[in-house]
């Protein structure tokens, strides 16, 4: 009896010490984990969904190479996802290539409102210039194609998208201007200088026909005569 009693005392003490290093193991763990510091066991980064990962894809292909020279084959491949995720997702190439462009547009459109930097009207429009040549070239496959192609039933919609895009540039350089209610008449002429820097755009981007500098230079001269002789306004005024 005695020798069955000390066994039991000691195998109660020793339950009793495993139990409470136990114990103390778990407390540990539940620690680690809900540590907000601790490298290990930090949440991991959630990945792009596969409709995020076709768009990306596609924004770089269409950037490059514009939308006729690139397949559907080739934006699932370059995501890394089904064929069918696509057409589930945007219904056709053309819904995809609407949902590249408008994403691209708002993108641009944020860096182009942000880049008016300057003292005067001048050279607030001349930073504005520079950032909008710099996104186009980064995009210029995209911008090539859409100068050139005459499919209305491609165009339609992102046409609009752009169209949009163009004129929250001009609402912007008109306020820069100092022209806070511009007329139809001013408008007019506002549209016709972006065109006339367009197509500078597109001789640079195709074929080098003019420089990058020719461009920002021949664009601010337009506009330098238009201010004068159109606009009354002053292009080294305090903007």
């Amino acid at each position: 009896m005695t020798a069955m009693a000390s066994s039991g005392c000691w195998f109660s003490l020793r339950l009793a010490r495993l139990m409470c290093t136990s114990r103390h193991m778990i407390e540990t763990m539940i620690d680690t984990v809900i540590s907000p510091g601790h490298p290990s066991r930090e949440t991991p980064e959630r990945k792009p969904s596969g409709k995020q990962r076709i768009l990306e894809a596609a924004e770089r292909l269409f950037a490059t190479r514009g939308f006729l020279d690139v397949s559907a084959a080739e934006i699932v491949r370059e995501a890394g996802v089904a064929h069918g995720l696509l057409f589930h997702h945007f219904g056709s190439m053309e819904g995809l290539y609407a949902e590249v462009s408008r994403a691209a547009a708002q993108k641009m459109n944020k860096v182009q409102q942000d880049s008016f930097r300057g003292r005067t009207a001048r050279e607030q429009v001349t930073s504005f210039l520079r950032a909008h040549l710099k996104a186009v070239k980064q995009r210029q496959g995209d911008a090539l194609f859409r100068a050139r192609s005459h499919n209305l039933a491609i165009n339609a919609e992102v046409a609009e998208i752009w169209e949009a895009s163009r004129q929250q540039a001009i609402d912007r350089i008109c306020e820069v201007l100092g022209i806070s209610s511009p007329t139809k008449k001013v408008r007019a002429c506002m549209r016709a200088w972006i065109g006339f820097h367009d197509q500078l755009v597109l001789a640079w981007l195709a074929d080098r026909s003019v420089s990058e500098s020719e461009v920002l230079e021949l664009t601010l001269h337009q506009l330098g005569h238009l201010a004068s002789e159109v606009l009354s306004v002053e292009l080294d005024r305090n903007a």
